[in-house]
């Protein structure tokens, strides 16, 4: 008998990381020490769109482009918000690529705990190219944001380090 599944973000999604993204260290070259800092006040974040998780019948996956090493800290928070969810999938910490490849490369890993991708009914994430991904797999996806500001778009050089391109206003 299928479960249904939903797939939830963390950060930007129901993690309120807007406060954090100051603390980005744009200049560094090496991505775990560009982020340390931002993961590491990651515990102290706000709650957002909980409509997404409180008394929802679905099992919960979530889904962060966090580095496992993290895992401790982003478990209490969960914790804390009452957040009962079935899976944590983090990236690695030599993983660097893309976060929508990233999650597309998570949708296979699904397989592994036993969950198959036609009992999602849907993905929420706060990045479009993470919600086309997540379509171009064939599910449902929904738009889910709790702020405007990036955590992967340099503001001092417009470079966005989620794929490497220019943003339109320096481009």
């Amino acid at each position: 008998m299928a479960t249904n599944c939903i797939i939830l973000d963390l950060d930007g999604c129901i993690a309120h990381d807007a406060w954090r993204i100051p603390e980005i260290a744009w200049h560094h070259p090496d991505p775990f020490r560009r982020y340390d800092r931002y993961h590491q006040l990651s515990p102290w974040d706000a709650c957002g769109n909980e409509d997404l998780f409180r008394d929802r019948p679905e099992r919960i996956l979530i889904f962060t482009s966090r580095p496992v090493i993290y895992r401790t800290l982003t478990e209490e928070w969960l914790k804390r918000t009452e957040l009962r969810y079935a899976h944590l999938l983090m990236r690695n910490n030599d993983d660097h690529r893309p976060s929508a490849a990233l999650k597309r490369a998570q949708l296979g890993w699904l397989a592994e705990y036993g969950v198959r991708l036609s009992e999602i009914v849907c993905a929420y994430d706060d990045r479009p190219e993470i919600i086309s991904m997540y379509e171009a797999a064939g599910l449902r996806a929904e738009l889910r944001a709790l702020h405007e500001v990036s955590a992967y778009l340099n503001p001092l050089t417009g470079i966005n380090h989620a794929d490497g391109t220019l943003s339109a206003q320096t481009a």
